[in-house]
């Protein structure tokens, strides 16, 4: 009670839960939009491959961060990608990439800041769930409520209403959030963040396996807005109550490796199992499985990195460089070989990706309990 009581506290989880709930809404239709528009799956990874290519271009440059504008400035930017649907054409295809890219420098970055920055040594599992968590609860109703939307009154109503819901986070993030700055020059934050790179590239290409890869190739299965509805629900229904008992598990005995070894040898099986899917109710009962071993792991892979560094600004931008250049790497070859039709490359390319993690953790990282 104690951990749910701060995690309310915590302006940073005030802006999360609002912004899942504005783009859980609309956003994770954008496939589908995509794909009715007359785009392929290879395209539309290779969308998510070049708007997190031009994040970590875009991560270098920024030679500090300014908490309260930069939030306001990402919040204006996400409402922006959204409303660019409305009137949708193949050159705001490259727009929507470059505003999704500016979304991570000016909104995660700077809200990641927030989030942890009174985080607690022995919490960072703990409040690691948490922030795993909002999704996940608000994921059981929204996308529902976003396909009834799409189904009576069509897409561009769904864009231009979730467009205008970024509003309210807008006004009280100039209310609530306070004018801190922080110099984060690249090289020098890149060089501290040493010992975690290589280790957070490959889980930033696991990430966007579950945000993208699944959700696009779930696509040759799922056909309507009501079925990606119901995906969405199932997704934040699996496994997030459980996530927390055992991120709390593991701050009380400090024992995160151990938890990692096993979840992600069993998340390459399942991984693996991909290739063997036929049928949709196949698909939903690998996309379950999954999403349990994904959700039990995101807040433990997150708290060791949290255990290895301070969570300042500087942290979080060599974190998202590393997480971006390790999703842009792993989508480009994704969405290469999905040009190909060869998807099984692709399952076995994170599948192996999942094997190694944990065994790069115990090797790079000596002092991580």
């Amino acid at each position: 009670m104690k951990e749910l009581t701060s995690s309310f506290q915590n302006k940073g989880f005030l802006f999360l839960t609002i912004n899942t709930i504005i783009t859980l809404f609309a956003f994770g239709f954008i496939p589908l939009f995509l794909m009715q528009n007359g785009y392929s799956l290879w395209q539309i990874i290779g969308l998510y491959a070049l708007y997190t290519a031009l994040a970590a271009l875009i991560i270098v440059i920024i030679p500090f961060f300014r908490l309260r504008y930069f939030i306001v400035f990402g919040l204006s930017l996400h409402a922006l990608a959204v409303l660019v649907m409305v009137w949708f054409t193949p050159a705001m295809f490259f727009v929507f990439a470059v505003l999704l890219a500016l979304v991570i420098v000016f909104f995660w970055i700077p809200l990641n800041w927030l989030f942890f920055r009174h985080a607690q040594q022995t919490r960072h599992a703990t409040e690691s769930a948490f922030y795993y968590l909002v999704p996940g609860l608000i994921s059981l109703l929204l996308p529902p409520l976003g396909a009834l939307v799409i189904h009576f009154f069509g897409y561009g109503i769904l864009f231009g209403l979730t467009a205008l819901l970024y509003l309210i986070p807008i006004f009280l993030a100039f209310r609530l959030l306070p004018v801190d700055k922080e110099m984060t020059p690249f090289w020098r934050s890149f060089q501290e963040f040493k010992g975690l790179r290589t280790i957070t590239f490959l889980e930033g290409s696991l990430q966007h396996f579950a945000g993208t890869v699944l959700p696009i190739y779930g696509l040759l299965f799922l056909k309507t807005e009501g079925e990606i509805g119901a995906y969405l629900s199932l997704l934040g229904a699996l496994a997030v109550i459980v996530a927390v008992f055992l991120s709390r598990w593991s701050d009380l005995t400090q024992k995160r490796k151990s938890s990692l070894s096993l979840l992600f040898a069993l998340m390459a099986f399942v991984i693996i199992s991909f290739i063997f899917v036929e049928t949709k109710l196949h698909w939903f009962l690998a996309v379950g499985a999954f999403t349990i071993i994904s959700v039990l792991s995101s807040p433990l892979r997150l708290a060791i990195s949290l255990d290895e560094k301070a969570a300042t600004a500087a942290f979080w931008k060599s974190r998202e460089f590393c997480l971006n250049a390790g999703r842009a790497l792993t989508l480009a070859i994704a969405a290469f070989l999905f040009y190909r039709e060869m998807y099984l490359p692709v399952f076995v390319m994170y599948g192996l990706i999942a094997l190694g993690y944990p065994f790069l953790v115990e090797r790079k990282l000596k002092n991580v309990r």
